[in-house]
């Protein structure tokens, strides 16, 4: 089984903190984990050029968004070069505890993907995917981003799996949103508002209209809510884990200082984040 974690220059020292916690808590060597970046991939340059169809409506891509590297999960089966097992993660997932491995004994008899259920109608999480490459042949980074750009396909759609008629649902525990549970062998900080690591920060992500339409934004922020602005993850177990796992990277100098006061100063990281660090360093 070999592991991608798909993500960008905003989310990359999340990405480097949820490599830590898999060298950590499993057997899977190093050289099978990879951090694939966003502005590695010539394909998501060409996406980011031109209009694409989502939740039906034709808009125009963000790359400063801190979610553009969603659909790099497309690519992985191609760079397995359609063979074997992968698992693909966000940059906001976590290992919790050990057991990664039992993924491996899934039986994937027809299907090519196994994914959590979604919290929408028909929809799968495709934020944790563990993949038959050599059934995912249809999946071309390249011909999607073309289908999207010709309103062919829809990002909400193609995002959430429904184009897909052979996958099969993982348990929650390998993709447990917001919390840590006594199962939980993966954690996704799902909510952008919320990561540990964003709180203050202004959301440079787009937030989902009401019935596709409504802008969403203003009408909560009328009734005292303000999806703009980063605040505090309402668990504090979530918000420990991530700082002591980020506190560990530094110590063993898996992330440099200099890089976190990069981020910092590009508005990728909370700008009390060193003070934080004191609170929860081991």
């Amino acid at each position: 089984m070999k592991i991608f974690i798909c993500t960008n220059e905003n989310q990359l020292i999340a990405a480097q903190v949820s490599k830590n916690s898999i060298l950590k808590r499993s057997s899977i060597s190093e050289k099978d984990i990879n951090i694939v970046m966003e502005s590695e991939v010539a394909e998501l340059s060409n996406f980011h050029s031109k209009p694409y169809l989502r939740d039906g409506r034709k808009i125009n891509p963000d790359i400063n968004d801190m979610q553009s590297f969603t659909l790099l999960r497309f690519l992985i089966p191609e760079l397995m070069s359609y063979e074997g097992k992968a698992l693909v993660l966000d940059p906001d997932i976590f290992l919790v505890k050990n057991g990664l491995e039992k993924l491996e004994h899934l039986n994937f008899g027809n299907s090519s993907i196994f994914a959590r259920k979604g919290l929408k109608k028909d929809s799968w999480g495709s934020s944790v995917l563990f993949l038959s490459c050599d059934k995912l042949k249809h999946w071309s980074l390249r011909s999607l981003i073309n289908e999207l750009h010709q309103c062919k396909i829809d990002y909400s759609d193609l995002i959430n799996l429904r184009y897909e008629n052979s996958v099969s649902p993982l348990e929650t525990k390998w993709n447990e949103f917001d919390e840590i549970r006594k199962d939980t062998i993966l954690l996704h900080a799902t909510e952008r508002l919320t990561q540990p690591w964003r709180a203050g920060l202004k959301l440079n992500s787009s937030i989902e209209p009401i019935l596709k339409f409504i802008p969403r934004a203003p009408i909560y922020k009328f009734f005292g809510k303000d999806l703009t602005v980063g605040r505090e993850h309402p668990s504090k177990d979530v918000t420990k884990f991530f700082f002591k796992e980020l506190s560990e990277c530094i110590s063993k100098g898996i992330i440099k200082m200099h890089d976190i006061d990069k981020a910092i100063a590009k508005n990728f990281l909370r700008h009390d984040l060193k003070d934080q660090l004191k609170n929860f360093s081991n």
